[in-house]
Formats: C-alpha cells, sequence, structure tokens
C-alpha cells in the first residue's frame, strides 16, 4: 500500500476495501467555495473584519472570533463532506474548522474537522454516532443529508489570522457517472513539472509520502521548490500522525501564498478546463490488481498522483511518486484511470495555484464591465468607459485585483486582440458583483426582458439572456437551480429552451427578443434587461448579443468581432434573424454598428444617433430599399443630419 492506504484501509479489513472497489461506487459531486464578499454576504461574523477581495476574506479583529455559514443547499443530496480553508496563521494563534448538515428536517451536531496553527493541521479525533463518522479528513454520512453549515473558530492572542478561502467538497456515493468522450483541445498538452519519486524520500517513511511528494512537484511547478522531506514533514497531520491528510496538504500550500483546496471533481472534463488552464492536479486513486494498467504498484486503497496532460487521445498523463528510477512518467487509458479515481475515489482532488486567475461568476442580476476601476456616481447613457454588462451566472476571469476592483475576462463575451487570438471580453468590475458559485449546467434561458425569481420570501429579477438550470415546470410555474444551490420558482413562459439545432423558431426567437426593446434608450455598452431606469436600454451590439443567447449562442461582445466570426453572405442569402453591419466610413473596413434583418425591407437596430432602439427599413435608413444593395456595396446612411457615406456587409450566424 502507497500513501493515504496507511491508515490501515480507513479503519476497514483490506478484503472489505477491494470488495468495495468492485461495486458501483460512483458519485454525484458539488463543490461550495466561499472566496468573495459576495459568497460570504450571509455568514455570521464576530471578532472578525472584512478585508478587500484581493487580499482575502476576513481578518481577525480581537483574540478570539467566529465565522458561522448560513444554510448551505447542496445541488443534490450528499453522504460524504471534505472541508479546507486557506488561512495565514501567525505563531501562537489557531483556526478550528466544524460543519454539521441536514438530514430530513433535523441538524446534527457540529463535527470538528482539524485545527490549523502555525506549525502545521491537527485532524479531529475519530468520531462515531448514529448519524456519521468521521474518519481523519472525511465525515462520512449514514443517511444522505440535502443542507450543510460550516463553523470557524479563530483563536489569535499574539496577531491578525487572515482568512482567505473555505471550501466544502461533498459527494454521494450513489448517483452514476460516466466518463467523457475523449477530444482534443487545449488540455491536449503536458505541463512541465519536474518529477519526483516517493522513494528517494528517507527509509522510515518513503512508503507512505505519495501526498506531500505529489505536493512537492506541483509546489516547484509553482516556484516553492521545497524537498520532499520538507514538505512531508510540514503536512504531517499531528493527530493521525498521516502524511496524506488532505486538507492539511492544501493548507500547507495555501500558507506558501497559493490557492488551494481540496474538491470533488465531476469529471475528467473538469481536469481538461485545469490542465488547459495550465494548473496541474494532484488526484487520489484506488484500484485492484489489474485495474490500473502501467501503475508503478498493483494495488491501492489510497493513493496520490499528479496529473499533468492529456494525450491526443484522451488518456491521461500523470507524475505518479510511486514511480523509481526515472520512471515516475505514466501515461494511464482514459477508463482505467476514470474507475480508478471517478468512480473509486469520488474524484477528489487538490487544486493549487496562484489566486488569480481564477474563474468566477457573475452572482447579481447584471454587473457592469468598466474600462477603468472608477465608482460612477450615476448613469451616463454616452459614458464610453462602460464596456459592456455581464449576466447572473456568466463566467468572468479575474486576472488581477486592485482593492475591490477587479481585472476580469468576461468569458461568454469574446474580442478580437491585436495579436491575432481571441479571448474573454477584458474590462474591470465590482468584486462585490462576484461568487465563486460553481455554476450548474444550465438548459434555458429567459426569454422575456426581465423574470422574477422567487427563492423563500425573496424575488430576484433576472434579465432576458440568463441562462439557467430548469428542474421541472407544472402549472404555469417552473423550478430553477440557483447559484447557491437553492432552488427558485419563475413563471414557465419567461424561459425558452434553445433547440440543439438552428431552426425557423430561432430566428423568429431573435427577433421577438430584439422587439422586446423597442423605444428603450441607446446605451453605450448596454447588454442586459435589468436597468437602473426601465427606460434604459443597450447598444448595437448588445442588442444582438441578447437575441443571439435565446438562440442558444454567444456572439462576440463589439460588431466589429461579431463580423469577424459571422459568416459572409449576399443578398440572396440574407434571412430573418441574419445581420447587417456598417463600417464608419466608405473607405475603411472598420466596423462600427450592427443591426439586425427582420425580413422584407425591415431591420431592428439601437441607434446611438436617435437615442433609441427602434424599427427601420433600408429604404429608410439608405434611401434604396434591400433589392437595390448588395453586401459590400457603398451607402449613404441617412439617419445623420448630413447624411454619411458607409459601406454594408451582411452576415449570418445560422
Amino acid at each position: 500500500m502507497i500513501g493515504k492506504a496507511e491508515r490501515p484501509l480507513r479503519s476497514l479489513g483490506f478484503s472489505l476495501a477491494l470488495a468495495a472497489l468492485a461495486g458501483p461506487a460512483y458519485a454525484m459531486n458539488h463543490n461550495i467555495v466561499h472566496r468573495t464578499a459576495l459568497d460570504t454576504a450571509r455568514v455570521r461574523a464576530a471578532g472578525l473584519a472584512r478585508v478587500a477581495f484581493a487580499e482575502g476574506l476576513f481578518r481577525t479583529r480581537a483574540a478570539s472570533a467566529t465565522l458561522v455559514s448560513p444554510e448551505l443547499q447542496a445541488a443534490s443530496p450528499f453522504d460524504d463532506v471534505v472541508g479546507s480553508f486557506a488561512a495565514d496563521v501567525p505563531a501562537g494563534g489557531e483556526v478550528e474548522m466544524s460543519v454539521k448538515v441536514r438530514i430530513g428536517a433535523e441538524w446534527t451536531d457540529w463535527y470538528a474537522l482539524g485545527t490549523r496553527r502555525a506549525d502545521g493541521f491537527s485532524s479531529a479525533p475519530k468520531r462515531a454516532d448514529a448519524r456519521a463518522s468521521l474518519d481523519v479528513d472525511e465525515l462520512r454520512l449514514k443517511k444522505k443529508a440535502s443542507a450543510v453549515r460550516y463553523r470557524l473558530k479563530f483563536r489569535a492572542p499574539r496577531g491578525a489570522i487572515l482568512l482567505r478561502s473555505v471550501a466544502l467538497a461533498l459527494s454521494d456515493g450513489d448517483a452514476p457517472a460516466a466518463p467523457p468522450a475523449a477530444s482534443t483541445g487545449p488540455w491536449t498538452r503536458e505541463l512541465a513539472l519536474s518529477p519526483r519519486s516517493q522513494f528517494d524520500a528517507p527509509d522510515g517513511y518513503k512508503h507512505d509520502v505519495c501526498s506531500p511528494t505529489s505536493l512537492a512537484m506541483v509546489l516547484e511547478f509553482w516556484g516553492r521548490k521545497k524537498t520532499t522531506e520538507e514538505v512531508a514533514l510540514a503536512v504531517r497531520d499531528r493527530t493521525s500522525l498521516l502524511f496524506g491528510n488532505w486538507p492539511a496538504n492544501t493548507g500547507y500550500a495555501a500558507a506558501l501564498g497559493l490557492d488551494a483546496r481540496v474538491a470533488r471533481l465531476q469529471s475528467i472534463a473538469d481536469l481538461e478546463r485545469q490542465i488547459a488552464d495550465g494548473r496541474p492536479v494532484i488526484v487520489s486513486v484506488t484500484f485492484a490488481e489489474g485495474e490500473l494498467p502501467g501503475a508503478p504498484i498493483a494495488r491501492t486503497g489510497g493513493h496520490l498522483l499528479v496529473v499533468a496532460g492529456f494525450a491526443p487521445n484522451g488518456d491521461v498523463i500523470a507524475m505518479d511518486p510511486a514511480g523509481r528510477d526515472g520512471k515516475e512518467r505514466r501515461v494511464y487509458a482514459r477508463a482505467a484511470f476514470h474507475k480508478a479515481w471517478r468512480v473509486n475515489k469520488r474524484g477528489l482532488a487538490y487544486l493549487i495555484g496562484p489566486d488569480l486567475p481564477r474563474r468566477l461568476v457573475v452572482g447579481v442580476p447584471v454587473a457592469d464591465l468598466w474600462s477603468k476601476p472608477v465608482k460612477r456616481a450615476k448613469v451616463d447613457l454616452a459614458d464610453d468607459a462602460h464596456l459592456s454588462q455581464l449576466l447572473y451566472g456568466e463566467a468572468a476571469t479575474a486576472v488581477t485585483a486592485k482593492g475591490d476592483w477587479v481585472r476580469v475576462r468576461a468569458e461568454e463575451q469574446s474580442s478580437f486582440t491585436p495579436a491575432g487570438a481571441w479571448q474573454g471580453y477584458p474590462g474591470w468590475m465590482r468584486a462585490a458583483d462576484l461568487s465563486s458559485a460553481e455554476a450548474p449546467p444550465t438548459n434555458c434561458v429567459v426569454r422575456t426582458r426581465q423574470a422574477l425569481v422567487h427563492r423563500g420570501g425573496k424575488i430576484e429579477t433576472l434579465s432576458v439572456g440568463t441562462r439557467l438550470d430548469r428542474l421541472s415546470a407544472s402549472s404555469g410555474t417552473a423550478r430553477v437551480r440557483l447559484l447557491d444551490g437553492s432552488v427558485g420558482e419563475v413563471a414557465a413562459d419567461a424561459l425558452y429552451a434553445p433547440p440543439a439545432a438552428p431552426t425557423a423558431a430561432s430566428r423568429a426567437e431573435i427577433i421577438r427578443t430584439a422587439e422586446l426593446f423597442l423605444g428603450t434608450s441607446y446605451y453605450w455598452g448596454g447588454r442586459s434587461g435589468v436597468q437602473a431606469d426601465p427606460s434604459i436600454g443597450v447598444d448595437c451590439s448588445g442588442l444582438v448579443s441578447l437575441a443571439y443567447r435565446i438562440h442558444g449562442r454567444d456572439v462576440p461582445r463589439d460588431s466589429q468581432e461579431q463580423k469577424l466570426r459571422a459568416r459572409p453572405i449576399r443578398r440572396a442569402e440574407l434571412q430573418r434573424g441574419d445581420l447587417v453591419f456598417l463600417t464608419h466610413g466608405p473607405d475603411t473596413e472598420k466596423i462600427t454598428h450592427v443591426l439586425i434583418y427582420t425580413g422584407g425591407d425591415g431591420l431592428i437596430e439601437s441607434r446611438q444617433s436617435s437615442g433609441r432602439v427602434l424599427r427601420t427599413t433600408f429604404l429608410e435608413r439608405f434611401g434604396r430599399p434591400l433589392s437595390a444593395i448588395e453586401s459590400g456595396d457603398r451607402v449613404l446612411d441617412q439617419s445623420f443630419a448630413k447624411p454619411r457615406p458607409r459601406r454594408i456587409f451582411f452576415g449570418s450566424y445560422f
């Protein structure tokens, strides 16, 4: 046995552990991560002061302090909890983490999970009762729970403790999981890790240190070079004396200034996303003899290794510390790895890397994207520093932070860089609008300009174009899963499920969505149905962006990039819902305006010169009907006091 199996197979007999491997031990996983002010908006904090996003969450301001979360609803029932947190703890200080769960209508008592001090981590003593058993780093439930709470107790007699993040990894041992099909992408690569063998460690514990050896490889990758022995001694659980305590390992990485947490990943696709982002992942595997061909050990009840990349055929490239004599690099067949990791170990992983960049989501109905981090006192419809708006649940990669502002890439609104590459639309957002929540898969989109979502006694107003996870619908009401795992109710007819392939209905929905904004004011950077005033609308490309989200398609943010991505078409191909682009002048290719074609001679646009969203025609706009215009022609734009010569182009996303 290697590494974590040195717990005598978690107090189970060896034969029982291997028998369990043969059964259908699948899991449905859910991670709760609190890293932003929005994530912790409803916590109860005593003796703590909030800090700027760039620093973390809270700093103690008293010798003792407490942080208690509200009820955290899980996306699905769970029977296992692993907690971890990142904190800077000075000498003499300590942070103790506890959790409680709701089983049926009742809450359990608090279960202590462990304590971090300046000199290391101590797990709580093993505990078992009628509801759960605690074994080192896992709280195993005897009946499934639906919600969880966490509590952190701080003791800081000599210096302040900084809490940077809190994470809970939840899993369900009965839910099935299938491996995703192999495909190539930015994860088809191998990250440059320096391999290490645990057998180079001192004889006294070289068989036990797969976790710290894997951690040492990843720490070196991120510029924190430590000897394996140094890491092993730092992460060794002061209570159980095990080297493989999961939160002890991630807590040590966090103490070195990295973002680190224990997670239960849902599938190999999650690993692929991490590799695509340039982040190696430490994973836990369990396998019986013959289940993981090519492994340097025949079988194990618990072993840690590093996923470093993916081969073109989808197989997993790993740095396995159980390898010797320069043979740590292994390639594991995708299906076999899936069973050893995702099935047998419920997708357990250490996610470790720099604090930024990090993927976040918008946790408010609409968030503004700015060119500079400057607070505005009021809405200025012509402020060209207002770049765009992001909707609830949209992804934003935080790149840098400045106090309570974050420079992000809006991942669902692409832009074209001067270097000739596509990326998420860049700009600055208020950190208060962002959440670390894992957005659920979505299957519908808000089709009304605004939709009221009822959750308990609260109401949220979501914008047209907001994507949601619809769980069910009956009697005119749909139930939707929200970012925090809770369920809300919304009028069923406010939601639309885009077809898998474009249809005539797709084109009709695009036009119907654009019509929602008729008569509203032109708003530079506007891209939402929820504004400070109902009379405020969108800009020209924002109108297109929202209309196409109904069709299930994300188009680039600006009109120039919308043309770059569109398929050029001739007049004879133009159909309802296709786009019409205008250049700034007659002798430039620079696109500065976009309109939506509605059929016949008709168009809908958000026109800056008129200051509103309106219907128009080719004849009214250019002095000649569509039948007399071809893509690429010069036209005279009649919408200005002095008609302006421009060029016109047609494009399609169908």
